[in-house]
């Protein structure tokens, strides 16, 4: 190990706030040792050693040996750019891809800002799997990628893991996906302090320090932290985490109070859902796919003719029901999104099967935003089968108001069938805007 490179590198890990995974930490630290003073790369197959000016060009990937042409730094797929975003995040890394375990919020704005003046580029997707890294370049990264929102669509995918800065950095993004195994959140901050003052004691090393100004050696290696050092530290520690919590809860519209009651906590798949730092659960294969859907043109229609619209019994659909849903031209590709996610809310929990004998009930909790479906079964599942009670929510009144009773001239009353369509279609145009 070279003592400079160890010296300049623990400088970066030593007494500086990092956005770490606990566990992560712990294994960061633990082999840290191990990674200092390397000088180059060998590809253990061709026995081939890359360094210098070959090890940085490796890393970039972005000139080609014989036309010296610019190639992409990012796969395009469906008109969605796939930009990595793997291993520990670092401040001025100085390469555009991930390379070594870590990845460059320098590389990382690099690669967005292509992806925006790319013209084959229609929206953006992190894939991130990464468990943090450092405060510097942190937080200027995830607002550069919160204004990106407002250029093209761009969205994070937790894939396996979104922890800590990692987290930040999809919390910027204006949709999160995550895997059903994908982990994310962990906002908190940690701070690791390397004594060796025993060490040095037992070698028989004195280390002298000659300084001017009292705060000037605070937290260096060679002494225990004295209390007030470390009380210093600590405050520092808490106001990166409050500053975390609050960019959190201005990207993802939770409060500030919500994300510091995780605690630091981190959230798998569904449970990030339920938490508020994740929007769907997704198969990592399915991502771009998700994304390029949501990104239809305006103004058409999506339609399902091979699928059945199953409604609760007694209000089948016919077999060859078709549901065209149209995406109004004044809306988002956001709204388009929630209008899918809440029609299939409402109806999962219209079609449980703790819903039947107990409809009024199911209608009254499918209104409640937010209500999820298994929270619906276990209030209904608690509901006796005899309390058919009429409740006067806005979901009967919109029922109501599509299927009047047939007026004087012979037009026959509209079916069950054809009542529940008409909420459904309604409801379609209430969350779209059209």
């Amino acid at each position: 190990m070279q003592w400079p490179s160890y010296q300049h590198l623990a400088a970066r890990v030593f007494n500086q706030p990092l956005l770490l995974e606990p566990a992560y930490a712990r294994v960061f630290f633990s082999v840290l040792g191990e990674r200092l003073g390397a000088s180059r790369l060998v590809d253990a197959v061709t026995g081939q050693a890359y360094a210098g000016d070959a090890l940085k060009k490796l890393a970039f990937g972005w000139d080609d040996d014989e036309g010296g042409r610019r190639t992409k730094s990012y796969r395009v797929e469906n008109g969605i750019a796939v930009l990595p975003v793997t291993g520990t995040l670092v401040h001025k890394f100085g390469y555009v891809q991930p390379f070594s375990g870590m990845t460059g919020y320098d590389g990382i704005i690099t690669r967005l800002q292509l992806a925006l003046d790319d013209p084959a580029v229609k929206g953006i997707l992190l894939d991130i799997d990464s468990p943090g890294g450092e405060v510097a370049g942190a937080f200027d990264t995830a607002d550069l990628i919160a204004r990106a929102r407002d250029k093209k669509p761009v969205w994070s995918l937790a894939n396996d893991m979104a922890c800590s800065a990692g987290y930040l950095l999809a919390s910027a993004c204006s949709q999160r996906l995550i895997t059903q195994t994908g982990v994310v959140g962990s906002i908190g901050v940690v701070v690791a302090h390397r004594s060796l003052e025993r060490a040095l004691e037992q070698a028989g090393v004195d280390i002298t320090l000659i300084y001017a100004g009292s705060h000037k050696v605070d937290g260096n290696p060679y002494q225990q932290l004295p209390d007030d050092v470390r009380a210093d530290i600590q405050m520092r520690v808490d106001e990166n985490r409050e500053m975390f919590a609050a960019k959190v809860a201005e990207y993802t519209g939770l409060t500030k109070e919500a994300v510091l009651a995780t605690e630091a906590d981190t959230y798998e798949g569904e449970a990030a859902i339920e938490a508020g730092l994740a929007g769907r659960v997704v198969n990592y294969a399915d991502a771009v796919s998700v994304m390029a859907a949501s990104m239809k043109p305006k103004g058409v229609y999506m339609s399902e003719p091979e699928k059945k619209v199953q409604l609760p019994e007694g209000l089948q659909a016919e077999a060859s029901t078709q549901v065209d849903i149209p995406v109004s031209p004044a809306a988002s590709v956001d709204a388009a999104v929630v209008a899918s996610d809440e029609m299939h809310r409402i109806m999962s929990i219209l079609e449980c099967d703790e819903a039947k004998g107990r409809e009024p009930q199911a209608k009254a909790l499918a209104k409640v935003p937010g209500m999820t479906l298994d929270a619906a079964k276990a209030v209904l599942s608690a509901s006796p089968l005899s309390a058919q009670a009429k409740t006067e929510t806005a979901l009967d009144a919109l029922m109501e108001k599509e299927s009047p009773d047939a007026v004087s001239g012979g037009e026959p009353k509209k079916t069950d069938a054809d009542t529940r369509m008409g909420v459904l279609n309604a409801a379609v145009e209430r969350l779209t805007g059209e």
